[in-house]
């Protein structure tokens, strides 16, 4: 059976392409089973896939002598196929191997507990908390010697620290350690983070002098946050902000709470949704003005600043990878499969960092949740007949069930908690964000004109940010909104394999 399925898949172009991207993903996720491996048996394993798909090439005579001829062809094909899924899945092992830290130069790990002098540049964007800000920086140096890793050092909120800038300083580093069964050091570690440092002694700031673009569109980014604040009062100018560009910066710590209890905090994080209204809105628009290639081309270089302003999270980038590669098949006059691009996009960002797939709850939240939502969703929905379409309502609860259900075991796995009113709360919330956030993005050229005139063609925006931030509050205010569950873990596993089981009765209903 397994020989006739992978026959029928190397007679497709498509289906051959997923398979070995697949592979390749596959061979990243059991990739910590290959950390002891030399680099040289990977070499050698590479290499006996390469010559083995070379040396078996097809004859020009095959085909030509009736069945038997076109059997040995199809034979021969099939085993290259082979061949190349398996270098896809040494080569995911491989780049997962690669991954590790070296061990023949020092880290910033290896100066922790001991009160030592570090420098380093500002490498991202600050992120702001209520009254601090932390501040990744790279290119460290520790008593003059150049070590390996960054280190997220937290400072207070009203220091004026910025992308590029120099720091020098003095600290006791710390090694991140998990909490609340949250894998926070496995987290730091997947975006190149080794140690942490708490409010620094003698920090001195240098500015960069030298042009940056990356600085250049925070610092627009700065400017849009100004404008909001002129035209919403807080929270609200917060809230919307964090709507559209992602981020939860302003918020009072109780809003925060809220919107974590009733599992409505991804709609304050920069996502695939965001980015996806920003891509085909606009696209939809100056193509109409430029034509459908110079209206691609506009549209992917707004998008990487659009990406840049969001904080290139692992759900934004796969986001503008995915709608990237859309735009690539609309102007090539092309529709790209729906399933080969996503795995395109998994393949993409783990081939630049492997350790996104195991340690980045927002990798693995972001693919998953656009999983359920383009393959279950649409068939739940017919599921959902007795729901009323109106003003999106069916759309938004298949779309909020699928998504929580299929993540629920990273949830469990993750952060030990589960909120029980989630499904309930997005009904009432999803159906008006699309709309909260196109028409925000609007008002703000208008805004920055004229703060007066923004303030009152912004009424409609300040409204559905009320009647949002009302029915958050009411969800959250029951104590049964957010539980925690013992053996969190275990129960993931459980729910994983009851998944499992479901989706193959489902989509066999279906």
């Amino acid at each position: 059976m397994l020989v006739s399925v992978f026959k029928k898949i190397t007679t497709s172009p498509s289906r051959t392409f997923a398979l070995l991207a697949a592979m390749f993903c596959f061979g990243i996720l059991v990739g910590p089973l290959a950390i002891g491996i030399s680099t040289s048996v990977f070499g050698v394993l590479l290499a006996i896939c390469l010559l083995s798909f070379s040396f078996i090439a097809p004859s020009p005579f095959e085909g030509e002598g009736g069945g038997r001829g076109v059997t040995s062809a199809s034979s021969r094909n099939t085993f290259r196929i082979l061949c190349l899924a398996l270098f896809f899945l040494v080569l995911g092992l491989f780049c997962y191997q690669q991954s590790e830290i070296p061990k023949n130069i020092p880290t910033v790990r290896d100066f922790t507990g001991s009160q030592i002098r570090i420098e380093g540049d500002v490498i991202a964007e600050s992120s702001i908390k209520t009254k601090s800000q932390q501040v990744t920086i790279g290119r460290v140096k520790v008593a003059d010697v150049p070590v390996f890793g960054n280190v997220l050092v937290t400072v207070l909120r009203e220091q004026s620290i910025a992308y590029g800038d120099h720091l020098v300083f003095s600290c006791s580093m710390q090694i991140p350690r998990p909490f609340s069964g949250f894998a926070y050091d496995r987290f730091l570690q997947a975006k190149g983070t080794f140690a942490l440092c708490r409010f620094p002694h003698d920090l001195e700031r240098a500015p960069s002098n030298a042009f940056s673009l990356v600085a250049s569109i925070l610092t627009f980014k700065r400017d849009v946050v100004s404008t909001m604040k002129h035209v919403f009062p807080e929270p609200h100018a917060s809230f919307l902000f964090g709507l559209v560009f992602g981020g939860n910066v302003g918020l009072e710590r109780t809003i925060q709470d809220e919107f974590r209890e009733t599992g409505m905090s991804h709609i304050l994080a920069a996502s695939g949704f965001n980015v996806s209204l920003f891509t085909f809105v606009f696209f939809g628009w100056i193509v109409q003005h430029l034509g459908r290639k110079r209206g691609a081309i506009a549209t992917a270089i707004l998008l990487a600043v659009y990406v840049i302003m969001a904080g290139a999270t692992a759900a934004v980038v796969r986001a503008a990878i995915f709608g990237g590669v859309l735009l690539i098949g609309s102007m090539i006059g092309r529709r790209a499969s729906i399933v080969n691009t996503l795995l395109l996009t998994a393949s993409v960002m783990l081939f630049y960092n492997p350790r996104w797939l195991l340690d980045d709850v927002g990798f693995q939240l972001s693919f998953v949740a656009f999983a359920a939502i383009i393959f279950i969703a649409p068939r739940l929905e017919e599921k959902l007949e007795f729901v009323p379409e109106h003003i999106g309502i069916r759309n938004a609860l298949a779309g909020s069930l699928s998504a929580i259900f299929l993540t629920l075991p990273i949830i469990l796995w993750q952060f030990g908690s589960i909120s029980l009113v989630a499904p309930f709360a997005n009904v009432f919330v999803l159906p008006l964000v699309p709309f909260l956030m196109f028409y925000t993005i609007a008002i703000l050229p208008i805004a920055w004109l004229s703060t007066s005139i923004g303030q009152l063609i912004a009424l409609p925006a300040l409204f559905g940010s009320k009647y949002i931030l009302a029915i958050v509050s009411i969800f959250a205010s029951p104590t049964f909104a957010s539980v925690s569950v013992p053996f969190a873990q275990t129960a993931a596993v459980i729910v994983v394999i009851g998944l499992a089981i479901g989706s193959v009765v489902f989509f066999r209903r279906a």
